[in-house]
């Protein structure tokens, strides 16, 4: 039963907080249903994208690729169950699962398509299978894993060098290994002619080191996103194996190499976010310390025997509450407000046959300027000339535009970008370069506000003229 729990407690809370708010937040997330058919998207692996197409050839609802997400979430659950009971037993891995599937970051991130929760539920099967010698599995739940993030592709030698070491120290067992755990990387590589195709990156030298500044973000991410008892659990959990280090087995040996490649690669990510690319990678990067916390706050219950339900009862709570607080922050967005309230509107006001033109705002400059920077440093003037073909691609349709987009159920088909020759219904975002002269002399049937953003929207009459 307590798999069973584990499987049904994560679907729940994932469900429950979709149910609460159905707003889709954050960027890769709206791009991934924006465009759900193109299955191989510039550096991103494809495993995702494959099962957002699927459930979106059933319906193209939102919701249904939000439930794949709670599915994906209760699996990873379930997948850290069993990793955990491989370490230190069932009645300790019970409890520490509870903390994985109410942990509020994790928990938040993983009700929208972010790739992180795949690679997770990827990773922590493969562990398990590996740990009680089911190769095979072991092996394809780690190629899954691959084609859902390039941070997988690090535990590829971790599982390579302990299948030599433990099962066959041979050229054979070389051979078997490298094999079994590393065909994807190469088959991907084979493929794609490396890492990315030109124009993409994924992995360059550090640029100054003020790269070393990201350990201590991601640092901070991962204690302000934990609840406070697992944060003391893992400490005191983390303390106890360092100073009895020479009794971990090999399962632990395999669990804490792959955290260390990790936290050894991330100065070498291209891929730093604004204000400051050099000291800053997405937040997201924090799942895989916050996976290694959960670990190590499981072993620190089996310190404190009298209080361990306690502290398991109060960390599923506040980390119930952390998530629906981290949820409503990120959808609280003035221009995700205003995107989401404008969708609703029309989707009760447009007629069947009629059409919407958005005037959104033009895309981001400065993040422009830095992607062409990088794709001609990674990939010379072929890169640099394939970067600006995708970048006239994506400013056609602006992020508000996918956005508004993707929150609608009126269809792909009935939202018109300039230069188009009429709509019925105009959308005129404040910020549009020319919003004055459209506005010059209307009167807007709707204004919708959210902070600074502000969206009006005219009626046009688009009727058709016959030449005699």
């Amino acid at each position: 039963m307590k798999p069973l729990i584990v499987f049904a407690l994560g679907f729940a809370v994932r469900a429950a907080i979709v149910a609460a708010n159905p707003i889709i937040w954050g960027g890769d997330s709206v791009l991934r249903l924006f465009d759900r058919f193109t299955l191989v998207k510039s550096h991103q692996l494809p495993l995702l994208q494959i099962l957002i197409a699927g459930v979106s050839a059933i319906s193209m609802d939102p919701l249904l690729v939000q439930l794949l997400m709670a599915l994906v979430g209760a699996a990873a659950g379930l997948g850290f169950y069993w990793m955990a009971a491989d370490l230190y037993g069932e009645e300790m891995a019970f409890l520490a699962a509870l903390l994985f599937v109410t942990h509020p970051f994790i928990l938040a991130v993983s009700t929208v398509p972010f790739q992180e929760i795949l690679m997770l539920a990827g990773l922590l099967f493969a562990f398990h299978f590996f740990f009680v010698e089911r190769w095979w599995l072991a092996s394809l739940c780690l190629a899954a894993a691959c084609l859902t993030r390039h941070e997988a592709w690090l535990a590829c030698p971790v599982f390579a060098v302990a299948y030599f070491w433990m099962k066959d120290r041979t050229v054979r067992g070389a051979l078997v290994a490298a094999a079994l755990f590393g065909w994807m990387p190469v088959a991907w590589m084979m493929m794609r002619g490396g890492l990315s195709p030109a124009g993409h990156f994924v992995i360059e030298p550090p640029q100054s080191w003020r790269r070393l500044l990201r350990y201590v973000y991601i640092g901070w991410i991962s204690v302000k996103f934990t609840q406070l008892p697992v944060v003391v659990l893992s400490v005191c959990g983390g303390w106890h194996l360092f100073r009895n280090w020479r009794r971990l087995d090999w399962r632990w040996w395999m669990a804490i190499s792959f955290v260390c490649l990790f936290l050894g690669a991330l100065p070498f990510s291209a891929h730093g976010v604004m204000p400051d690319p050099e000291r800053y990678v997405t937040s997201r990067e924090a799942h895989l310390p916050m996976f290694a916390m959960l670990l190590l706050a499981g072993f620190g219950l089996m310190l404190w025997p009298r209080w361990r339900r306690v502290l398991v009862g109060v960390s599923v709570v506040l980390g119930l509450a952390q998530a629906l607080w981290y949820v409503r922050v990120q959808s609280s967005d003035s221009s995700t407000q205003v995107d989401y309230r404008l969708a609703q509107y029309l989707d009760r006001s447009v007629q069947r046959g009629e059409r919407v033109l958005l005037l959104v705002p033009p895309s981001d400059r400065e993040a422009t300027g830095l992607f062409l920077e990088k794709a001609r440093e990674t990939g010379g003037e072929e890169g640099l000339r394939r970067a600006r073909e995708e970048l006239r691609e994506v400013e056609a349709t602006p992020f508000e535009f996918q956005r508004v987009v993707v929150y609608s159920r009126l269809g792909r088909d009935r939202f018109l970008k300039p230069p188009a020759p009429c709509g019925e219904w105009v959308a005129i975002w404040s910020r549009y370069p020319e919003a004055e002269g459209e506005l010059a002399g209307a009167r807007p049937v709707e204004v919708i506000r959210s902070g600074a953003e502000v969206v009006r929207v005219l009626r046009r009459d688009c009727g058709v003229v016959v030449d005699p």
